[in-house]
């Protein structure tokens, strides 16, 4: 039994009057609330550090598991060779195949062989 008025506000029985200008005010709760402290910047190095102890910290727990948890765990290699192949595709376009052969412990050509013939 909400008519519109002139001035451009409803009103009945659902509730108190809603102007037009209030229904295009966003609700509090999506306004970015500030974080108490700083946010820090993760270094690559301490990032994968983390990485490293996850995954080791995953194979002590699936020794005690069953099967199919070390499927599991045997599936994350190929995670870990896709993550290699896109971090060396992202290095092909700044660096030299003997600086990721330095970084992949391969020669030049090894590494190119392995990642360079790749669409």
């Amino acid at each position: 039994m909400s008519a519109a008025t002139a001035s451009g506000t409803r009103s009945g029985t659902d509730g108190p009057a809603i102007s037009a200008r209030d229904s295009d005010v966003k609700p509090t709760f999506t306004e970015k609330r500030r974080s108490k402290r700083p946010r820090k910047d993760v270094e690559t190095m301490d990032y994968l550090g983390a990485a490293r102890r996850f995954i080791r910290a995953a194979g002590r727990r699936v020794a005690e598991c069953d099967e199919i948890e070390l499927a599991e765990l045997i599936a994350l290699r190929a995670v870990v060779e896709a993550a290699i192949d896109e971090a060396v595709a992202g290095q092909k376009t700044r660096k030299s195949w003997a600086g990721i052969a330095l970084a992949t412990g391969t020669t030049r050509e090894a590494a190119y062989q392995r990642w360079g013939r790749r669409k």
